[in-house]
Protein backbone atom coordinates (compact mmCIF):
# COMPACT_ATOMS: atom_id res chain seq x y z
CA UNK A 1 0.00 0.00 0.00
CA UNK A 2 1.47 3.29 -1.14
CA UNK A 3 1.57 6.54 1.43
CA UNK A 4 -1.41 8.03 -0.60
CA UNK A 5 -3.41 4.84 -0.75
CA UNK A 6 -2.93 4.86 3.25
CA UNK A 7 -3.58 8.63 3.69
CA UNK A 8 -7.17 7.76 1.43
CA UNK A 9 -7.83 4.59 3.74
CA UNK A 10 -7.17 6.81 6.85
CA UNK A 11 -9.62 9.93 5.54
CA UNK A 12 -12.64 7.11 4.49
CA UNK A 13 -12.34 5.76 8.21
CA UNK A 14 -12.73 8.88 9.06
CA UNK A 15 -15.55 10.06 7.14
CA UNK A 16 -16.81 6.10 8.33
CA UNK A 17 -17.01 7.15 11.84
CA UNK A 18 -18.91 10.87 10.83
CA UNK A 19 -21.40 8.59 8.51
CA UNK A 20 -22.01 6.28 11.86
CA UNK A 21 -20.38 3.14 10.11
CA UNK A 22 -18.76 0.40 12.29
CA UNK A 23 -15.60 -1.17 10.30
CA UNK A 24 -12.91 -3.49 11.69
CA UNK A 25 -9.25 -3.29 9.40
CA UNK A 26 -8.60 -6.00 7.76
CA UNK A 27 -5.08 -7.42 7.45
CA UNK A 28 -5.19 -7.17 3.92
CA UNK A 29 -5.38 -3.15 3.77
CA UNK A 30 -9.07 -3.19 3.41
CA UNK A 31 -11.60 -1.93 5.41
CA UNK A 32 -14.21 -4.10 6.63
CA UNK A 33 -17.67 -2.89 7.37
CA UNK A 34 -19.72 -4.14 10.25
CA UNK A 35 -23.22 -4.85 10.77
CA UNK A 36 -24.08 -5.44 7.31
CA UNK A 37 -25.92 -8.24 5.38
CA UNK A 38 -25.69 -11.95 6.59
CA UNK A 39 -25.14 -12.49 2.91
CA UNK A 40 -22.21 -10.93 1.89
CA UNK A 41 -19.10 -8.81 2.94
CA UNK A 42 -18.43 -5.28 2.31
CA UNK A 43 -14.96 -3.93 2.56
CA UNK A 44 -13.62 -0.72 0.94
CA UNK A 45 -9.85 -0.11 -0.39
CA UNK A 46 -7.75 1.77 -2.94
CA UNK A 47 -9.56 0.02 -5.75
CA UNK A 48 -13.17 0.57 -4.81
CA UNK A 49 -16.43 -0.82 -2.30
CA UNK A 50 -16.36 -4.28 -2.76
CA UNK A 51 -19.73 -6.92 -1.84
CA UNK A 52 -18.12 -10.36 -1.35
CA UNK A 53 -20.25 -13.50 -1.63
CA UNK A 54 -17.41 -16.03 -0.28
CA UNK A 55 -16.63 -19.60 0.48
CA UNK A 56 -14.15 -20.42 2.66
CA UNK A 57 -11.77 -22.73 0.59
CA UNK A 58 -10.91 -24.70 4.08
CA UNK A 59 -14.21 -25.42 5.48
CA UNK A 60 -15.32 -26.44 1.75
CA UNK A 61 -12.58 -28.99 1.56
CA UNK A 62 -13.84 -30.44 4.92
CA UNK A 63 -17.39 -30.94 4.11
CA UNK A 64 -16.99 -31.92 0.14
CA UNK A 65 -14.20 -34.63 1.83
CA UNK A 66 -15.42 -35.24 5.39
CA UNK A 67 -13.18 -38.33 7.31
CA UNK A 68 -12.54 -39.27 3.83
CA UNK A 69 -8.70 -38.71 3.02
CA UNK A 70 -9.95 -37.86 -0.40
CA UNK A 71 -7.85 -34.60 -1.40
CA UNK A 72 -9.95 -32.27 -4.13
CA UNK A 73 -8.02 -30.44 -6.88
CA UNK A 74 -7.94 -27.07 -6.40
CA UNK A 75 -10.06 -26.96 -9.86
CA UNK A 76 -12.46 -29.20 -8.35
CA UNK A 77 -12.50 -27.65 -5.12
CA UNK A 78 -12.90 -24.00 -7.25
CA UNK A 79 -15.86 -25.24 -9.18
CA UNK A 80 -18.19 -26.54 -5.84
CA UNK A 81 -17.18 -22.88 -4.36
CA UNK A 82 -19.09 -21.82 -7.45
CA UNK A 83 -22.02 -24.14 -7.14
CA UNK A 84 -21.96 -23.19 -3.07
CA UNK A 85 -22.20 -19.56 -4.25
CA UNK A 86 -24.79 -19.97 -7.17
CA UNK A 87 -27.86 -19.29 -5.33
CA UNK A 88 -26.82 -16.15 -3.75
CA UNK A 89 -25.18 -14.96 -6.80
CA UNK A 90 -28.51 -15.33 -8.84
CA UNK A 91 -30.15 -13.59 -6.27
CA UNK A 92 -27.37 -10.48 -6.09
CA UNK A 93 -26.03 -10.18 -9.56
CA UNK A 94 -28.98 -8.04 -11.29
CA UNK A 95 -29.39 -5.57 -8.30
CA UNK A 96 -25.34 -5.13 -8.24
CA UNK A 97 -25.18 -4.64 -12.03
CA UNK A 98 -28.03 -2.47 -12.20
CA UNK A 99 -25.85 -0.26 -9.47
CA UNK A 100 -23.70 -0.50 -11.46
CA UNK A 101 -21.02 -2.38 -9.83
CA UNK A 102 -18.52 -4.60 -11.74
CA UNK A 103 -18.29 -8.52 -11.08
CA UNK A 104 -14.57 -10.18 -10.38
CA UNK A 105 -13.69 -13.22 -9.41
CA UNK A 106 -11.22 -13.52 -6.58
CA UNK A 107 -9.63 -16.83 -5.69
CA UNK A 108 -6.76 -16.69 -2.91
CA UNK A 109 -5.26 -20.32 -1.21
CA UNK A 110 -8.14 -19.36 1.63
CA UNK A 111 -11.05 -18.40 0.13
CA UNK A 112 -13.36 -18.17 -2.86
CA UNK A 113 -15.13 -15.22 -3.57
CA UNK A 114 -16.97 -13.31 -6.29
CA UNK A 115 -16.88 -9.42 -6.16
CA UNK A 116 -19.07 -6.84 -6.42
CA UNK A 117 -17.05 -3.60 -6.81
CA UNK A 118 -18.10 -0.13 -7.22
CA UNK A 119 -14.94 1.59 -8.67
CA UNK A 120 -13.85 5.16 -7.09
CA UNK A 121 -13.15 7.07 -9.63
CA UNK A 122 -15.56 10.39 -10.58
CA UNK A 123 -17.16 9.67 -6.72
CA UNK A 124 -16.75 12.02 -3.92
CA UNK A 125 -15.87 10.83 -0.58
CA UNK A 126 -19.98 11.46 -0.03
CA UNK A 127 -20.38 9.23 -2.48
CA UNK A 128 -17.83 6.24 -1.20
CA UNK A 129 -20.03 6.27 1.98
CA UNK A 130 -23.19 6.61 0.15
CA UNK A 131 -22.14 3.48 -1.58
CA UNK A 132 -21.70 1.52 1.84
CA UNK A 133 -24.77 2.85 3.20
CA UNK A 134 -26.78 1.61 -0.35
CA UNK A 135 -24.89 -1.96 -0.05
CA UNK A 136 -25.59 -2.07 3.90
CA UNK A 137 -29.50 -1.44 2.74
CA UNK A 138 -29.29 -4.11 -0.59
CA UNK A 139 -29.09 -6.86 1.45
CA UNK A 140 -31.53 -6.51 3.70
CA UNK A 141 -35.08 -8.79 2.79
CA UNK A 142 -37.14 -6.01 2.19
CA UNK A 143 -34.90 -4.92 -0.58
CA UNK A 144 -33.50 -7.84 -1.93
CA UNK A 145 -36.31 -8.33 -4.29
CA UNK A 146 -36.23 -4.41 -5.78
CA UNK A 147 -33.73 -2.82 -7.50
CA UNK A 148 -31.01 -0.27 -6.62
CA UNK A 149 -32.43 3.15 -6.47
Amino acid sequence: MTADSAAGIDRLKTLLRQGGIGFVDDPSGRVAITDGPDDYLIEVDAAGVWCLLGVDMQELRLLVSGSSNEDLGEDELQRVAREQLRPLYRRYQPLFAGAGFEEEVIVDAGSYAIGFVKRPAGMSPADIIETVKWCRRAGQPARRSGVAS
